[in-house]
């Protein structure tokens, strides 16, 4: 049976016999337990901050004390803008950060309260410009991080043309393949704290030519994340682009090679021994649905749910070949009906022990509340429930996947009532977390989650401002 998820072994007796090289590495996987899951990182629909959804602290201070809305982040007192912030990644503790209409970036580290603003790049336009940024960081290896900036696939002209033979010449990259080899990136490095131009070289086939890959919008089709997820796995970057495409990128040796997304929302299209079949009519079966690249069990995987179906497909890259295996195809009951939840084996309602933070101000009342309160979420007893399905009543929300647990075979998933609940996959088991609405969100139809990101604290990262005292 697996530790709770915030224990570490005890190797005190253990790390003065390492070597130096060895010793470093060893005291900054302590600093940065992988397997530790502190919450949830949350952006909303219109709202100006992210929150955490966990856990909260109880009273004897032995858990690592977060600031759940990025309080300590700078603010420019002139810009309205610049007090709206979201996350647009995670990696291994630190957060990648849009600011002042997603034009500016900043990496943080909650755990430690330090942050870095990105130099500006030599670019046009703002948060359009790009695909997507994204964070490499692996605190066993470095204190370093790089910040990665996926290129936009080329848009098509606007069709308000007449002529529509016009649009069409005016489209020189309709038939280009995509993506280019070599394919130019920015990259940020903490190391020299500079952007870098550099290019990447393709190892086998594009993923198709513009114009199919179009077909994929970037956008999503109701609410969902504004840019595509990442996992960041022994020095490969893995993203998922427009296009029914996963890059994998590998920034050591300036080499990326593309894999087909496991199911690409088109008609007739299904996974066959992680293969693909091309694409060539749009479908609107899966609208809704929203995939997520994340990381289970230290292993890539893709997933999504649709109606009541939850698939997820392993990333198997053993004996030099890749290719996507579906692990799991679960009904998991609870999405196309309206569910009477939450209650346990035994009829009792629960409240969840997880919540969103707030107001700094009112730390000191959630630890006198929750006193007792264990600081560890125990991912195998706390609040199991069996979701028991009523009758339909008017329109119903569909699930989806909010992350995956880095190291145990857990998904976290929610409704569009911000119900968060963990799914055990091997034991089928539902764990109730909590509701995840700050109280301090607007009620209005728009509301929602637009991205997700399970966080795992860090108590190191090369990061230039904030609280020094707290730095390791």
């Amino acid at each position: 049976m697996e530790t709770g998820l915030t224990d570490l072994p005890d190797d005190d007796d253990v790390l003065p016999r390492l070597p130096a090289r060895c010793l470093a590495e060893a005291l900054q996987r302590r600093a940065c337990n992988r397997r530790s899951v502190y919450g949830l990182v949350l952006n909303y629909v219109d709202h100006r901050r992210p929150h955490i959804f966990s856990r909260p602290p109880s009273s004897n201070g032995s858990r690592p004390k977060i600031d759940g809305l990025l309080g300590f982040l700078p603010e420019d007192e002139t810009s309205y803008s610049s007090s709206w912030w979201s996350v647009m990644d995670h990696c291994n503790g630190l957060l990648l950060c849009a600011i002042d209409g997603e034009s500016k970036l900043c990496v943080c580290n909650p755990a430690t309260q330090r942050w870095t603003v990105l130099p500006s790049r030599r670019v046009q336009g703002g948060r359009c410009s790009y695909g997507g940024a994204y964070l490499a960081f692996d605190p066993a290896v470095s204190p370093h991080y790089e910040v990665v900036i996926i290129p936009f696939l080329p848009k098509a002209p606007s069709s308000s043309s007449k002529d529509r033979r016009k649009v069409v010449d005016d489209d020189p990259c309709r038939l280009m393949e995509w993506p280019p080899s070599p394919w130019r990136m920015n990259v940020f490095s903490s190391r020299t704290g500079q952007w870098e131009d550099r290019a990447f070289v393709r190892k086998g086939e594009p993923a198709g030519v513009v114009q199919d890959l179009r077909l994929d919008p970037f956008e999503p089709h109701s609410f969902g994340p504004r840019q595509r997820y990442a996992v960041y796995l022994h020095g490969v970057l893995y993203v998922h682009c427009q296009g029914f495409f996963v890059l994998r990128l590998v920034l050591s040796k300036g080499k990326y090679q593309v894999l087909k997304t496991p199911v690409n929302y088109i008609k007739g299209v299904k996974p066959f021994q992680g293969r693909v079949k091309k694409i060539k009519t749009p479908t609107t079966e899966m609208k809704g649905a929203i995939p997520y690249l994340g990381r289970l069990k230290n292993s890539v995987c893709y997933g999504m749910v649709y109606d009541s179906e939850l698939r997820i497909w392993m990333l198997n890259e053993s004996s030099g070949h890749i290719e996507w295996v579906l692990k799991y195809e679960i009904d998991i009951g609870f999405s196309a009906d309206e569910v009477e939840w939450p209650l346990d084996k035994k009829g009792r309602e629960l409240n969840g022990s997880w919540m969103v933070e707030e107001d700094h101000r009112n730390e000191d009342d959630i630890s006198e509340i929750l006193p007792d309160m264990s600081i560890q979420w125990d991912s195998d007893n706390d609040d199991i429930f069996t979701p028991k399905v009523g009758d339909k009543v008017g329109y119903q929300g569909r699930s989806y996947i909010l992350g995956f647990h880095p190291s145990k075979k857990v998904v976290f998933l929610s409704k569009w009532s911000f119900t968060v609940v963990a799914y055990h996959l091997d034991s089928r088991k539902f764990q109730y977390l909590g509701c995840s609405r700050p109280r301090c969100y607007y009620l209005n139809y728009t509301n929602g989650i637009e991205e997700s990101f399970v966080y795992t604290p860090c108590m190191v990262g090369d990061l230039l401002h904030g609280d020094s005292a707290r730095q390791s």
